[in-house]
């Protein structure tokens, strides 16, 4: 039997609530430097040439560090620095998030 269901546009609804909180999640990260904000198709390199840390030799990954919270998915080092893709200032990785948004941390 075929059964036939009224769209109520739910599934939209639905979506686009989705992609409103993960537009919030990205918003609530940013420069400390130049307040830029990343967005997920932003990608850094697991390269440790000129990074405040401790000399380590990268593997060559490429990411987006905030998903990861600033693991390498490589080689699972953990950034402790994070440089602006904008205006290549480094930063503690943790304060890239804004303190007010507990889904950040």
């Amino acid at each position: 039997m075929l059964h036939c269901f009224k769209d109520t546009g739910l599934s939209d609804r639905i979506i686009a609530d989705a992609l409103r909180d993960e537009g919030e999640r990205w918003n609530a990260i940013r420069c400390p430097h130049c307040g830029w904000h990343p967005t997920p198709s932003s990608r850094w390199s697991c390269n440790a040439d000129h990074a405040p840390e401790p000399f380590f030799h990268g593997c060559g990954t490429v990411w987006n560090t905030f998903d990861t919270k600033g693991r390498c998915p490589g080689c699972q080092h953990q950034w402790q620095w994070t440089s602006c893709l904008s205006c290549g200032k480094w930063s503690p990785h943790v304060d890239w998030y804004d303190e007010s948004n507990d889904d950040a941390d």
